[in-house]
């Protein structure tokens, strides 16, 4: 089967991981973003109080590896149908809210630990098991959905909720969620998840757990992707909400501060495509270190003083490029070395490390700012960082991909 062949061959596939990865989890930060206006209004909570809803994210720390290890012994098929329910049940409880904020909290930990069941962990096994040409670009497709559907949806939902209030608002949106996650669902054969029965009971009669916790941290390999990950995402706060502020501390109006985030915008989306397709055609560690360990140029242009809108349209590109890069290369990279009956066990631990590296660069550039009042130090660090990642990305090339033959980079 060749590269467009796969594809088409798989299109209700790809339909079915996009709805269920495009209508789960990532719907959380548009609805957090739209509905924090009307609950700061009805409940007199304070902007400094609810930032504190970011330390929910720990939440998705600790429940990503294990909803990863339950998708591989009891399959990707039966995860997202229990993510497809109980997520919009736990947006729904937003809508009963009554004041303190601590039932905000509560709800959105709630959220953040059903609603990884709706996340790549789980639909991207799917893809692993079914895309061995065409695997790089499925993954591009499935991980480009929630930016689409947010970029359609946002604008549906916000006009909906100043016009019917914030709890009808909560109360369609988990009416959404449900009917794309059961769409989702019911689009997924039994035989779309891989042998994943079949080689859960292989692996038992040979006597061993499939992928045990022991035995993964016994590998360099994983070691390699883990903390190479981890030092490419320190500068995530970056360019998430400090991007604006970090714009203008190089000196430049709100007027070209606007342009560059739309220039880091195109590159998230020709990032994302160009590094699914490279990773189709060209080597995984080439195209691993340079998605990842090219921004380290642009964050060394950012904390110089070199400030013309030109260097810095093109340091801005150069992040973007790897912040569209990093959701398929997650993925592409668990599958390319290792086995399917562990991937998610696997991505579940990487995925993990992202968002620990996340946190930990949201701290580091918290104690930096206090320190110096400004993002020259945090981004000269983090410029290390990312190209210490990167170059540590190609060591990939002495571990030998566990692919299908014909399949070879």
């Amino acid at each position: 089967m060749n590269y467009l062949s796969e594809l088409r061959a798989n299109i209700r596939l790809l339909v079915a991981c996009s709805l269920g990865v495009g209508a789960g989890l990532s719907l959380f930060g548009y609805a957090s973003s739209i509905m924090a206006p009307h609950l700061l209004k009805e409940f007199g909570w304070s902007k400094a109080l609810f930032a504190l809803v970011g330390l929910s994210m720990f939440t998705t720390i600790l429940v990503v590896p294990i909803v990863g290890r339950w998708t591989d012994r009891i399959g990707a098929r039966r995860m997202a149908a229990l993510g497809a329910v109980l997520t919009p049940a736990a947006f729904f409880c937003f809508s009963l809210m009554q004041g303190p904020f601590y039932q905000y909290l509560i709800v959105g930990v709630l959220v953040l630990g059903v609603g990884s069941m709706t996340t790549p962990v789980v639909y991207s096994r799917l893809i692993a098991a079914n895309f061995q040409r065409a695997r790089g670009l499925a993954l591009t497709i499935v991980t480009s959905a929630p930016a689409l559907i947010g970029a359609i949806g946002a604008p549906l939902f916000s006009d909906f909720v100043d016009a019917q209030g914030w709890r009808p608002g909560y109360r369609a949106l988990a009416l959404f969620v449900l009917a794309m996650g059961l769409i989702a669902v019911l689009l997924i054969r039994k035989d779309d998840a891989g042998a994943t029965p079949a080689e859960v009971a292989r692996v038992k009669a040979d006597g061993k757990k499939p992928g045990s916790y022991r035995e993964l941290a016994r590998q360099p390999l994983l070691w390699i992707i883990l903390v190479g990950m981890f030092l490419c995402v320190l500068p995530t706060p970056l360019h998430s909400s400090q991007m604006n502020m970090m714009l203008l501390d190089n000196q430049i109006t709100t007027a070209t501060a606007a342009r560059m985030v739309s220039i880091y915008a195109v590159g998230t989306v020709l990032g994302r495509l160009a590094c699914g397709l490279a990773l189709d055609r060209f080597s995984t560690p080439i195209v691993a270190a340079l998605s990842m360990g090219l921004p380290a140029i642009g964050y060394a242009f950012l904390a110089s003083d070199y400030n013309s809108a030109n260097v810095i349209a093109f340091s801005m590109f150069l992040i973007g490029l790897s912040m569209g890069a990093e959701g398929d290369l997650l993925s592409f990279l668990v599958a390319r070395y290792f086995p399917l009956e562990i991937f998610s066990t696997v991505a579940g631990l990487v995925y993990a490390s992202v968002y620990f590296g996340s946190a930990v660069g949201a701290v580091t550039l918290s104690f930096t700012l206090k320190q110096t009042d400004h993002f020259t130090f945090f981004m000269w660090l983090t410029a290390a960082t990312v190209l210490a990642g990167g170059l540590l990305l190609l060591a990939l090339a002495r571990y030998r991909p566990v692919e299908d033959p014909h399949h070879a980079h």
